[in-house]
């Protein structure tokens, strides 16, 4: 592959590693602007769950793990 091949190749790359670290953050602000503790409740068959307290953490955990895929791909020597 050429070098023009090679710099696509590293930007596709890039992009799909930042795209992933931002959803993360989009899903952590959309869940604190839109459904704040205690505004929404799903009833299940046994209980009620607010999704605030499932959504919240699952985002922050999601966009902390690509955060660092991201900087391992940074600092890494492959090129994928």
């Amino acid at each position: 592959m050429d070098a023009a091949g090679d710099i696509l190749i590293r930007i596709d790359a890039w992009l799909f590693h930042l795209s992933n670290v931002l959803v993360g953050v989009a899903v952590l602000v959309t869940t604190v602007l839109y459904t704040p503790p205690g505004t929404v409740s799903l009833d299940l068959l046994i209980t009620q769950i607010d999704p605030f307290y499932v959504l919240v953490p699952l985002s922050v955990l999601y966009a902390c793990w690509s955060g660092a895929e991201l900087w391992r791909w940074v600092n890494g020597s492959e090129l994928l």
